[in-house]
């Protein structure tokens, strides 16, 4: 038995020593409403995904643009040596020339299937869609932090409680050991408490570093420097209504109106849809209209009179202007077209799929944290209860232990029982406070910008 408390008392030291360097630097305070504040700054994927909106905002003024005509200059310099007709007359000459031309072009599409207006519909129903995900990004990380720092809090509680209940049972010890001293109290009695209060300094122990192991986890989350010391302070969420007073169903309906995941399903299913009836452009012809207007330059002709040199070439000879009509009819594309039509329309009908699914899954949600959020509020009415009747029974016990009236097993059982109580408030009264939060994320009302308290 001395071999293996042997380690337990280095590890102690050890940690110990750590704590105490800890505590000489400076302790964050960190309230809830800056840990969410952090974490939305900080989140890799959320990051990511308004940098996917940014793109998704991009492609849809593209397809906005699409209906624009398309402007265009080119031009181009040439030096020939060798024989090549001749400029003025035609006839074949050894000649050497230099030729510059150059020329602004302008096409538009006037029809094309009606393609673009199905790619506007497209790009624009994606956009939405992304920014639906975006917004539930933002709720799951409120989420994932919610989650992690009300655990961190659990942990202080729950250290709070156990090293209060080190102290007193010392303090009782000390008081037992006078006792003994003067005879009032059996050696028994002294050796049983002594027993009681080392316990008690390993499960102090035990709660410091599960709450040290949840801070490194909840700096991870928030992308904190895991040398920094924190502590996370009690958060005041209200709830906006009375969620027992509301029915399943009125609850089932504000989820599907406002639950982001529900709308991005709904919006790509949009997408989907309009990415097939675009497919059908491939059998429809397109129309093009088109303009060019150009000139160019000859050295060889400026020996002629009549040409002159490059400015007049350019600008008075040679200028011309161009215009007309293209249209071209889809005859045979080896079934390109029939093969993208069949595809999209599988991705639509795998896209309502997805979004019937969604909206059933939504109502498993909001029922499940309905039912759970009825039961943390009973099991936090209860532990109330629980925790006024263990503190009382506790408090008498040490009067009567003092007195000599109970034994020190009977005192024991009391604190035990007040400890369970503690602990089970702090539990309760943190549960209550997750399922809270649990709801309103069921529900698709949680909003970071709306968020109470600290």
């Amino acid at each position: 038995m001395t071999l293996r408390i042997i380690p337990i008392l280095a590890v102690v030291a050890c940690f110990s020593f750590n704590v105490n360097a800890q505590e000489q630097s400076e302790t964050l305070r960190l309230t809830f409403r800056e840990a969410v504040k952090i974490a939305l700054q900080n989140n890799v994927t959320l990051n990511q995904e308004k940098n996917n909106l940014f793109s998704a905002q991009v492609q849809k003024n593209q397809s906005v643009a699409a209906f624009l005509p398309g402007l265009s200059m080119s031009a181009y310099g040439r030096h020939t040596d060798g024989q090549q007709p001749n400029p003025d007359g035609g006839e074949l000459l050894d000649i050497s020339q230099d030729n510059v031309g150059a020329s602004i072009d302008a096409n538009l599409v006037v029809f094309s299937g009606f393609g673009r207006i199905n790619n506007l519909n497209l790009a624009k129903n994606q956009f939405k869609a992304q920014s639906s995900f975006v917004k539930r990004t933002e709720q799951e990380v409120v989420f994932n932090v919610t989650n992690q720092y009300l655990q961190v809090l659990l942990d202080q509680e729950l250290l709070r409680i156990a090293e209060e209940n080190h102290r007193a049972q010392g303090v009782v010890l000390d008081q037992l050991r006078e006792q003994v001293r003067l005879g009032a109290r059996a050696e028994a009695d002294l050796y049983t408490q002594d027993a009681q209060v080392r316990n008690l300094e390993l499960v102090a122990l035990r709660a410091r570093v599960t709450l040290e192991n949840d801070k490194a986890l909840l700096s991870q989350i928030l992308q904190l420097d895991p040398a920094t010391p924190f502590e996370v302070e009690h958060p005041s969420i209200e709830n906006s209504f009375d969620i027992t007073a509301v029915s399943l169903d009125s609850l089932y309906a504000i989820a599907l109106r406002h639950r982001e995941d529900l709308h991005r399903a709904e919006y790509m299913a949009e997408a989907n849809l309009s990415r097939y009836k675009a497919s059908f452009s491939g059998y429809l012809p397109t129309v093009n209209v088109f303009a060019s207007y150009g000139s160019q330059y000859n050295s060889f002709l400026e020996a002629n009179p009549q040409y002159g040199k490059f400015g007049n070439q350019f600008a008075v000879i040679f200028p011309n202007i161009a215009y007309g009509v293209n249209v071209q009819i889809p005859l045979f594309d080896r079934m390109v077209t029939r093969n993208n039509r069949v595809l999209n329309k599988v991705a639509y009908e795998n896209a309502l799929l997805l979004k019937d699914n969604v909206a059933k899954t939504i109502k498993i949600d909001v029922r499940r944290a309905y039912n759970n959020y009825v039961a943390a509020r009973q099991a936090y009415d209860a532990s109330l209860v629980q925790f006024t009747a263990g503190e009382l029974a506790l408090r008498t016990q040490q009067e009567s232990f003092v007195l000599g009236v109970a034994s020190q097993v009977e005192l024991a059982q009391a604190n035990q029982t007040y400890v369970t109580a503690a602990a089970s408030k702090a539990q309760a009264e943190v549960t209550l406070i997750f399922q809270q939060m649990m709801m309103e994320y069921a529900l698709g009302t949680l909003r970071p910008e709306t968020l109470g308290g600290q």
